[in-house]
């Protein structure tokens, strides 16, 4: 009489998993023939499974069962009604496949758990990135303070009724004023005093605009003597032709 005595199963996938696994076969139509009867075994010796876990091991059974008479009465095979339909054999194979892949990745992070492994720092970028054009050695974050603080100095904008009336100023003409600021400055100029020039949000983010595409053309560049200090513009010469 067989008899199998295992801890429980999560379900009829984790108990085919472990008998396949035991017998050191690879997971194919003819592993599961094998190890149709030891299945069997182990619900016929199982207590205290509830009705709803014992239908879910019974129906991989009942496809067990079929899968093991097709192998010792191969000249009973039916044909199949369609030719692309997935053989039962090869269904089951593939569930029990992607089941085994879950279960170790499950098992990987359990494992982790375990060992208190539970953030990941974000790793530094490697040396060598590229900035941004005009950007080398200004900090983003620094960039991004300034123009911060610019916009907190202006007050917030009250929906108004009616007409929504556009404010006229463009990143062009907002380009033109930081090159004049620059020329006055004798080819450099003052990033933070630019913005705080501005008299509202929508001038700020434009001024802000301007200095990007004035980068972007490479007709500026920035820099930063320290970090979250005053930016820097400077004329970038124009090469000799």
């Amino acid at each position: 009489m067989f008899e199998l005595k295992l801890p429980v199963f999560e379900g009829p996938l984790d108990l085919l998993l472990h008998l396949i696994e035991r017998e050191e076969l690879d997971i194919t139509t003819v592993s599961l023939a094998q190890v149709t009867d030891q299945y069997w075994g182990y619900l016929h010796s199982a207590s205290g499974l509830d009705p709803e876990a014992l239908a879910e091991f019974i129906a991989i059974g009942a496809r067990l069962l079929y899968i093991k008479s097709r192998a010792l009465l191969p000249e009973l095979r039916p044909r199949p009604r369609d030719e692309d339909k997935e053989d039962v054999g090869e269904q089951l194979a593939q569930m029990l496949v992607e089941y085994k892949r879950f279960r170790q990745a499950a098992e990987t992070f359990r494992d982790l758990e375990e060992r208190g492994q539970r953030a990941y720092p974000r790793l530094a970028p490697s040396k060598g990135v590229v900035l941004p054009p005009g950007l080398k050695g200004v900090t983003l974050d620094g960039l991004l303070s300034i123009f911060q603080e610019a916009l907190s100095r202006q007050p917030a904008e009250e929906p108004t009724e009616g007409a929504i009336l556009r404010e006229s100023v463009t990143v062009d003409e907002k380009m033109e004023t930081v090159m004049t600021a620059v020329d006055r400055g004798r080819g450099r100029a003052s990033f933070r005093a630019l913005v705080e020039a501005c008299t509202s949000r929508t001038e700020v983010i434009v001024v802000f605009l301007a200095v990007l595409e004035l980068m972007k053309a490479g007709r500026v560049s920035a820099e930063q003597e320290e970090s979250f200090g005053d930016i820097a513009l400077v004329a970038t010469p124009v090469p000799s032709g």
